[in-house]
């Protein structure tokens, strides 16, 4: 039985148990996904947090349909503007690489292979796995970020995605009308899968 001095009421609270150097904090999450976005590194994303490339993968797959998957994938698609702009550079002005001989530079040469990039820009529909979701999101990605670092990991029952039209928890039906209307009528990869179907239908 608890003394005078040790009613529930004066008893102090349990202190929090503190963050390991090694373990993902919201803060961490956001920080990532914004190198994430800026770099399109996911090795130097996570050394920006002080954490490795494969936790960051590992965490990645441990969240799978959540906020912070999402925030990946429009990190992602964030990177195709800037790989559209060193694809150009690369063009115009090539690679230089160095060449040696016996260990010694003896000179340089240029190259001007484009192709996995012009892949990647030709085919943006076939890298990631929610195309449509981090297209709608992209214009929203500092309130998916809000989102990751100050509510729970999962997504709510019937919580919408923040897009260009929507807010955090909107109505649900506001959100879903927003969403159509960006799918029929603003969605590139919505076109593209449409045209691939058309395409797979005649051939």
């Amino acid at each position: 039985m608890p003394t005078e001095s040790e009613t529930p009421a004066t008893k102090l609270p349990a202190k929090a148990r503190p963050v390991r150097r090694n373990e993902w904090t919201r803060g961490k999450m956001v920080t990532f996904l914004r190198e994430l976005a800026a770099t399109q590194s996911v090795s130097h994303a996570a050394r920006a947090v002080g954490m490795s490339r494969a936790s960051a993968y590992a965490l990645r797959n441990r969240l799978k349909k959540t906020p912070f998957d999402l925030g990946w994938e429009v990190a992602l698609e964030m990177g195709f503007g800037q790989l559209a702009q060193a694809v150009m550079d690369r063009a115009l002005n090539g690679v230089e690489e160095q060449r040696f001989y016996h260990g010694e530079l003896v000179g340089t040469v240029r190259r001007f292979d484009n192709r996995l990039a012009q892949w990647v820009l030709a085919n943006p529909w076939r890298v990631g796995r929610n195309q449509m979701a981090r297209e709608y999101t992209s214009d929203a990605f500092e309130r998916l970020l809000e989102r990751i670092e100050s509510a729970g990991l999962a997504w709510e029952p019937e919580e919408p995605v923040p897009g260009r039209e929507v807010d955090l928890f909107a109505d649900r039906d506001a959100a879903e009308e927003a969403e159509a209307r960006f799918a029929r009528s603003e969605s590139w990869y919505a076109a593209q899968a449409e045209e691939e179907m058309k395409r797979g239908s005649r051939g």
